[in-house]
Formats: C-alpha cells, sequence, structure tokens
C-alpha cells in the first residue's frame, strides 16, 4: 500500500527526470513570508533646506507661480481676467518685473480688459530675450482708441545704430480684440531704431473692428530670422499683417483688411527680403498681397489662396516669386 504524502510535503517532479525533489512547504513559506514582511532600511529625508513656498493657492484650487519660476502669473499682481476689471496696470506692472528679472509671463486663460497700450520693452534682456506665455487668453483692448493695444520694443536705438534684441516668443494661443484707428499689434519701432532677431510668434489671433483708413491688425517693423503664426483680421483700409522691414523669415496664417483700399498682406517702406510665406489664407481684402517697396525682394510665396477682387499688386519690387498659387471666385485681376 502507498503511503499518503504528509500534508507538510510538496512533491515536485522535473519533467524527463526520475529524481523527486521533496520540499517542506511550511519551510517554503515561512521563508517566503520573512523576505516580504522584512522591515524596510529606513531612508534619509534628505536636505529639504532648498525648498520653497512661493506659489499661492486659490479657491478655485490652482496655484500662482509668483516666484519667476518657472514664470511670473500676471494675476499675481492683481490681474483678473473676467473682462469687467481693468487689468492693464496689473499686466504692464508684471511685463516690466518679468522682464527686469529675465522671467518668463505666464497669462491663463481668461478675458483682460485692457484700456491703454501695453508695451514690453526688452532691451535690458537683449541677449536673453524674453517669453510671454498665454493659456488661449484674451487681450480685449477694444477701450485703446489710437495706438496699439500691445507694443514689442527694444528701446535705445536710432535709425542709424539700431538696437539688437534676440529671442522674443510668444508662447500658446494669444487673442488680441482691438478697435484702434492704428495698428493693434506693433513689433518694434516704426523708424527701425530697433532690431528683433530670432523671434518666435507661436499662435498669435488679433482682430481690430475699427473702419478707418489707417486701421490694421500688425505691423512688422524689423523683424530679422523669424518664425510667425498669425492670424490678423482688420475691418480698416491699412493691413492684415503690413511688414516693413522683415528679413530671413518663415511667415504663415491668415490676414484680411476689409476696408476700403485694405490689403491682406503688404511689404513696404523697408528691406523686405529673403522671407518664406507659406500657406497663406488671403480674402476679402480689396488686395490679397501688395508690394510696394523699391527693392529687390527675393520672396517666396507658397501656395497662397487669394480670394480678393485683386489677388497681387506688385507695383515696384522685382524678383519675388509665386508659387502654386490658389485663386477663389472673387478674384477678377492676379
Amino acid at each position: 500500500m502507498r503511503r499518503p504524502q504528509s500534508p507538510s510535503l510538496a512533491v515536485v517532479r522535473e519533467k524527463g527526470s526520475r529524481a523527486v525533489r521533496l520540499f517542506p512547504s511550511i519551510g517554503l513559506v515561512s521563508i517566503i513570508i520573512g523576505v516580504l514582511m522584512t522591515p524596510a532600511i529606513a531612508q534619509s529625508p534628505g536636505n529639504f533646506s532648498t525648498l520653497s513656498t512661493t506659489g499661492i493657492a486659490t479657491l478655485d484650487g490652482d496655484t500662482l507661480m509668483c516666484s519667476g519660476r518657472p514664470w511670473l502669473d500676471v494675476r499675481c499682481n492683481g490681474a483678473v481676467g473676467d473682462d469687467a476689471h481693468d487689468d492693464t496696470n496689473a499686466i504692464q506692472t508684471t511685463f516690466n518685473r518679468a522682464i527686469a528679472n529675465n522671467w518668463p509671463v505666464f497669462i491663463p486663460s481668461g478675458s483682460y480688459k485692457v484700456t491703454s497700450s501695453l508695451n514690453i520693452d526688452y532691451a535690458s534682456q537683449a541677449t536673453n530675450g524674453f517669453r510671454l506665455i498665454s493659456q488661449g487668453a484674451v487681450l480685449d483692448g477694444r477701450a485703446v482708441s489710437a495706438g496699439p493695444v500691445i507694443q514689442i520694443q527694444c528701446s535705445g536705438g536710432n535709425p542709424n545704430s539700431p538696437t539688437g534684441c534676440f529671442y522674443f516668443k510668444e508662447d500658446g494661443t494669444l487673442f488680441i480684440n482691438a478697435d484702434s484707428s492704428g495698428y493693434a499689434v506693433v513689433i518694434g519701432k516704426p523708424d527701425f531704431s530697433d532690431a528683433h532677431n530670432s523671434i518666435k510668434i507661436d499662435h498669435l489671433i488679433v482682430n481690430n473692428a475699427a473702419v478707418g483708413s489707417t486701421a490694421g491688425a500688425c505691423q512688422f517693423n524689423y523683424v530679422l530670422d523669424g518664425d510667425i503664426y498669425a492670424v490678423c483680421d482688420a475691418a480698416g483700409g491699412a493691413a492684415g499683417m503690413a511688414f516693413e522691414q522683415t528679413q530671413f523669415s518663415r511667415v504663415s496664417g491668415a490676414a484680411t483688411a476689409s476696408g476700403a483700399g485694405g490689403r491682406g498682406i503688404v511689404l513696404e517702406n523697408g528691406f523686405n527680403f529673403s522671407n518664406t510665406f507659406s500657406g497663406l489664407d488671403l480674402e476679402v481684402s480689396p488686395t490679397c498681397l501688395s508690394i510696394t517697396f523699391n527693392h529687390n525682394g527675393l520672396n517666396t510665396f507658397i501656395s497662397p489662396y487669394f480670394d480678393c477682387v485683386t489677388a497681387v499688386s506688385a507695383t515696384a519690387s522685382i524678383s519675388n516669386t509665386l508659387v502654386n498659387p490658389n485663386y477663389g471666385g472673387n478674384v477678377v485681376t492676379r
């Protein structure tokens, strides 16, 4: 008669072998439990002397970053973003403080009422640049009747010796609403006394509701090696995008100036050359593309969509190239 196995033994048979190994199951379980229940060695808490509590908790559960690391939030200086409170001073104070300390500025989602022009003058950070981060924020500057809602500049230069500033960056989607007799957004001074090198405009949406002959959306006065994506619309007769002196840059997006004499895009005044305009949506304006500066351009326009009465009016500059244009039904003159 076969003897029954002891309940304290487990039998494990190796495949292909006659040998039988006997393991005391209770002992094995005890070993496993012992390993699992061995107390972990206590870890040192480390040095917490560098921790900082610079954020401000709000009742909504978020935290305002007011230290400049990773950014300075406009709400730290009193901006509300409800489109009722006048946030002009709070935003301007934030810009000034951030520039002085080489900090980025963060504008969270919301509609910020602006009643006078905002100015970003980053000359003191000429070699470091300035970063403006928007989380889909709206700067509602419809109360600004003349001049830009926001101007980016680099002071201290003159037309014969421009100030050279580098690395301005607009990061995220930023909406600018305006009702101004001039351009709603202006980069650089119109006398070309400041040069903005290697700027990056990530996603800028501008709407100027003013209908005057000088009302426009976006003006780029002196830009070098830029990368620009912008949608610039105006109801006036200036331009959606006006390039006064722009070189070695990439531009895409859309532009409209629907008033009498308006141009979707205009290249005028200074030296505008060696730029690439890609996939532009140009509609509604009396003229989609206007080139009036009297210099050799060597600009390339790739796959633009024209849907204006006059698609292109190039009266002065030479050696500009139009590649694979698409014409809408409103085009009369090409």
